[in-house]
């Protein structure tokens, strides 16, 4: 379903929801505590579904609960992803990296709302890229507002916190990082960008990679999905699909993607 299609819907439970409930709710889902704003697209997804990324949870079929594990969440948004891996993987540790200063402080609240993550949780406001430097990025998904919207997916530009560009080489370098187990990458466009600023640490460790592939948003930002698809090889993955079976056609298959529409794959 395109992603037009997918916030229409969306519209349309929120404003049912509304209706009987306030826009603002404190609720628990998976034994996670959230703040939410039913007014966006992904609390209203957390609201409903309990998670933006509902596939994740098929990290439990490679990780071990008990496993000592490392992720990078790049793009956290609000923890849709941080916070589930932090509460099923009991010894694991969370960076939770996401720019924008109006989803950041969401990000800080809810896990806050969660002491117990607290000591296995690090948060950090930053951009991860090689040489991009934007002003504002795509950060929120607002039900109730039709300005400035992104002609496709419908995202509202956010702004970034001045001088928090970092490559994600000198980000695991900097935070005395010894191993990554697992990365989520959803930075809608930069994806390509981030992916350059690791080169040498992603060759050499291969974390597995959970990522968005938006065919249509690429030329935006002076690429296209064969460019991406012959970096992530080069970069010695492949592509499995997010019930984890190997996929052996990705450029077919991504050629398929509608426009205004996404897949999400894992990189192994």
């Amino acid at each position: 379903m395109k992603t037009r299609y997918k916030i229409i819907l969306a519209k349309i439970i929120y404003i049912i929801l509304k209706i009987f409930i306030s826009k603002i709710r404190y609720v628990k889902r998976n034994n996670i505590k959230w703040k939410l704003d039913l007014s966006e697209g992904i609390d209203l997804s957390i609201f409903i579904f309990g998670t933006s990324e509902k596939k994740i949870y098929n990290l439990k079929k490679i990780f071990k609960k008990n496993s000592k594990l490392v992720f990078l969440d790049i793009g956290a948004n609000i923890g849709s992803v941080s916070l589930p891996l932090a509460r099923i993987f009991d010894n694991s540790y969370v960076y939770s990296i996401e720019p924008t200063s109006y989803a950041f402080r969401k990000l800080k609240t809810n896990f806050s709302l969660n002491p117990s993550l607290s000591k296995k949780v690090f948060l950090t406001q930053a951009f991860i890229s090689n040489n991009k430097k934007p002003k504002k990025v795509w950060s929120s998904w607002k039900l109730n507002e039709k300005n400035n919207q992104h002609k496709d997916h419908k995202g509202k530009l956010k702004s970034i916190q001045k001088a928090s560009t970092i490559t994600l080489s000198n980000f695991i370098k900097k935070n005395k990082i010894q191993k990554v187990d697992f990365i989520k990458l959803d930075v809608d466009g930069y994806e390509l960008d981030v992916l350059k600023s690791g080169k040498d640490f992603l060759k050499k460790n291969k974390p597995i990679i959970f990522i968005e592939i938006a065919p249509y948003l690429y030329k935006e930002f002076g690429y296209s999905y064969i460019d991406l698809i012959d970096y992530i090889h080069d970069l010695g993955f492949n592509f499995y699909n997010e019930d984890l079976k190997k996929i052996y056609n990705i450029k077919n298959i991504t050629k398929k993607i509608n426009h205004g529409t996404s897949k999400n794959f894992y990189l192994l």
